[in-house]
């Protein structure tokens, strides 16, 4: 969706389909995604400190922490200094600032990320769906209110997972870690499971669709209403389905490993 003029072409459609989105719905998700600024993502930080304190791992509220930020902080040096989108076609020049990858979806996917790592391992299934759940609907509602392209959701995504992703193996590395009793999660992978299933059908089915009429259509012709709807649905069961995958992925890794556990008194 970043270096191939194809997915170029389905990744604008999508974010012009975004501006055929029922109006209320876009100024319902711009409230939304609002409230993610400097002050809430501050409170979040402190409350993941506190997390880890309250659970006398102190070590673990600061690195999970420090993680969200970084993650944070290196998506928005990324996209300004390193990172770009090649013009590969012509409808690109309608969206001319680089908006890869999205500094909302990657602090509200760190945030979320975080929350699982630091917490308890018997509570960490619910962890991962409560936050996860508002994880994908912050990577969904930069779509919709038209301030993203899919790609920048997803490289985001990825970006966030492979920060937050080390800061665990570092815990892991330098830090005490205590197994405790197995936990298998299988409510939380059920509605993990649920979700995927739903949005990977729902992105199946609008792929096909999409990718059918932009290969038999010429470039110079505008996608038809319907085209960039089911561009924009297609993309936005898309970045559901990296970011359930990505969230079921760190529950997997982590198990029923206890980070920065401290020492048993002998």
């Amino acid at each position: 969706m970043v270096r191939t003029p194809l997915g170029q072409r389905i990744d604008n459609a999508a974010l012009m389909g975004s501006r055929q989105q029922v109006a209320a719905e876009r100024l319902h998700d711009k409230f939304f995604l609002q409230r993610i600024n400097p002050l809430t993502f501050l409170l979040v930080l402190l409350i993941l400190i506190g997390l880890g304190a309250l659970r006398r791992r102190y070590w673990l509220g600061l690195t999970v922490a420090a993680g969200a930020l970084l993650s944070a902080a290196g998506v928005d040096f990324l996209k300004k200094v390193a990172l770009s989108r090649p013009h590969l076609v012509v409808s690109d020049a309608i969206f001319p600032v680089n908006s890869f990858p999205s500094g909302h979806t990657a602090t509200a996917i760190a945030c979320a990320l975080a929350l699982v790592i630091v917490s308890p391992p018997s509570l960490r299934g619910l962890s991962t769906v409560a936050a996860g759940t508002y994880a994908w609907i912050a990577a969904a509602d930069v779509q919709t209110a038209g301030w993203h392209r899919s790609s920048d959701a997803i490289g985001a995504a990825f970006i966030a997972f492979g920060v937050m992703a080390l800061a665990a193996a570092a815990l892991a590395k330098t830090r005490r870690i205590r197994t405790g009793r197995r936990v298998l999660h299988l409510p939380a992978f059920l509605v993990l499971a649920a979700v995927w299933v739903y949005a990977a059908l729902a992105a199946a089915i609008n792929a096909a669709r999409v990718t059918h009429y932009l290969q038999t259509h010429p470039t110079t012709l505008p996608p038809t209403p319907a085209v960039l709807n089911q561009a924009y649905e297609f993309n936005l069961y898309l970045t559901i389905v990296v970011v359930v995958t990505l969230l079921a992925a760190l529950l997997v890794l982590l198990r029923n490993y206890d980070l920065d556990a401290p020492r048993t008194k002998a």
